[in-house]
């Protein structure tokens, strides 16, 4: 699943967890990031379609800002995405290396989904955009900077996302945008 570097993420609408299934540009499916049921804070994991643990995400509770902690196979960290809880216009989110350093930044609308994923030096690390022709959560995730680790930009784009619309029940938007469309 990590040797792609295009990605569609779909989110499952009507489940009792958050379930993100990964494909492949063709829509083939490559693995799932799903959330535990119960945990202190939110924390996810990914897999591939044979069950195979490929790293995991961990949301921190007691810190200033939204804090998530992306972690490979082997449990060690490999980033931490942060959030800047007091922005008078927008959000403000930043990635660090396992040494703190920052090494990445969003550009763009993270509400929207419609964001790029730039370097330190302004350069583009990835580019993530919602798919408006879809009734569920749908985006896609393409990687411009080849070297760039793709748990780190799949990581990002979830603990983003869970944090940007934790508030809204997806299940109940979804169908009521179902309703919409199909006219009732």
């Amino acid at each position: 699943m990590l040797d792609n570097k295009e990605f569609i993420v779909d989110q499952r609408l009507l489940s009792i967890r958050n379930i993100y299934v990964v494909k492949n540009k063709s829509g083939e499916q490559l693995g799932c990031i799903k959330q535990e049921f119960v945990s202190f804070g939110p924390k996810f994991w990914l897999e591939d379609n044979s069950g195979t643990h490929l790293g995991e995400i961990d949301g921190k509770i007691l810190t200033v800002h939204h804090e998530y902690e992306i972690k490979d196979r082997d449990g060690q960290l490999k980033a931490k995405i942060k959030k800047k809880i007091l922005k008078l216009f927008g959000s403000e989110w930043w990635m660090e290396n396992a040494d703190g350093r920052e090494i990445a930044r969003i550009r763009g609308n993270i509400v929207r989904h419609t964001y790029d994923i730039v370097a330190r030096d302004k350069t583009v690390i990835a580019k993530v955009h919602l798919n408006w022709v879809t009734i569920s959560d749908e985006y896609c995730v393409e990687i411009v900077q080849q070297n760039f680790d793709p748990l780190l930009v799949l990581g990002y784009a979830v603990a983003m996302d869970h944090v940007e619309h934790s508030g809204s029940n997806r299940a109940s938007t979804g169908i009521k945008t179902a309703l919409k469309i199909f006219g009732r």
